[in-house]
């Protein structure tokens, strides 16, 4: 008699384990695209998201440094200087120590986790779960030193978006949510914005309508909030998976390559060609990014949905 495959993943064995490990509301998190090389997206986003997120800031450096001073004196200084022998590990237990404690992060739930990767059911498309109080301020601080360095640190992780918000794909819900997390980043100055939508596995949401009700609410927030489809201060992307919405909050979208690794790193301040320019104006015309004011008349051209999100998905493929 044959043994019984516990890898196989319809297996009792394997599948409760897994169970908890898919996009459920109320997570925050990171979204990473690639194309087709998943397992190197994941491995990508770990190494990058662990990188960042243990790189102290230099006012944090400083301060420690400053608290350090002002408090050790120098018979404390002399103490550990001669205990520092002493608290040298060996290096085949400083590895044990590391293997449990990987061990220990692995066996800890869900919600535990410092990052830990979620199925979204949609191919190339990963979810990063976190436990960060701010994802937007991990990634800005990412993307504006790879604007700022132009030093490529991924091969498979194409786009990085911060997560503020999941919950369920209705409506209602979105409304709700969305007012709460617009109460943030457009209620106090006046700000230019736009939306960009996008669905995956989802027939239920209508492009028109989402636009519409949340070009609202930022208006209500307030009335000096202009959309914006060129150059918006915030950009607010919508991402609609299956029966889930990941709302994001993406400041300077454009001016950071709409959150694309790769491209932030391979552009250059060279002037623009006029074929370069034609084609970022046809990108402005894209139907994913729609104001409040410009909704109504652009009916007739999104009449068609679902042709409209290929054409979205393959023009976000060639940027």
């Amino acid at each position: 008699m044959r043994k019984r495959n516990y890898k196989y993943a319809g297996n009792r064995h394997d599948h409760k384990k897994r169970k908890q490990f898919v996009l459920e509301t109320g997570l925050t998190g990171f979204l990473c695209t690639c194309n087709f090389h998943e397992r190197g997206c994941v491995a990508d986003a770990y190494r990058l998201l662990n990188l960042f997120a243990d790189e102290k800031s230099e006012s944090d450096i400083k301060k420690e440094f400053e608290t350090s001073t002002s408090t050790n004196t120098f018979d404390d200084k002399v103490d550990k200087s001669l205990n520092v022998a002493n608290e040298i590990e060996d290096i085949s237990t400083a590895l044990e120590k590391e293997i449990s404690e990987l061990q220990t992060e692995r066996e800890m739930p869900l919600p535990s986790r410092k990052f830990q990767v979620v199925d979204t059911g949609v191919k190339n498309m990963i979810f990063i779960s976190s436990t960060l109080p701010n994802p937007l301020e991990l990634v800005t601080k990412i993307v504006s030193k790879l604007d700022r360095t132009k030093e490529q640190c991924t091969r498979y992780l194409l786009r990085l978006l911060p997560i503020e918000v999941i919950c369920k794909a209705y409506m209602d819900n979105i409304k709700t949510k969305a007012s709460d997390l617009f109460e943030k980043y457009f209620a106090q100055e006046p700000k230019t914005f736009s939306i960009i939508f996008n669905r995956r596995s989802n027939n239920s949401i209508k492009r028109n309508e989402i636009i519409e009700d949340l070009a609202e609410i930022i208006l209500k927030k307030n009335p000096g909030n202009k959309a914006d489809l060129k150059n918006p201060d915030i950009a607010v992307i919508v991402e609609v998976i299956r029966g889930f919405c990941l709302l994001s909050i993406a400041p300077h979208y454009y001016k950071f390559k709409k959150y694309n690794l790769l491209e932030i790193c391979n552009s250059t301040n060279s002037k623009i060609s006029p074929k370069a320019k034609s084609i970022n104006k046809d990108d402005c015309k894209d139907d994913s990014n729609i104001s409040a004011l410009d909704t109504v008349k652009q009916e007739e051209i999104i009449a068609d949905d679902k042709n409209l999100d290929t054409q979205i998905e393959k023009k976000e493929q060639i940027s």
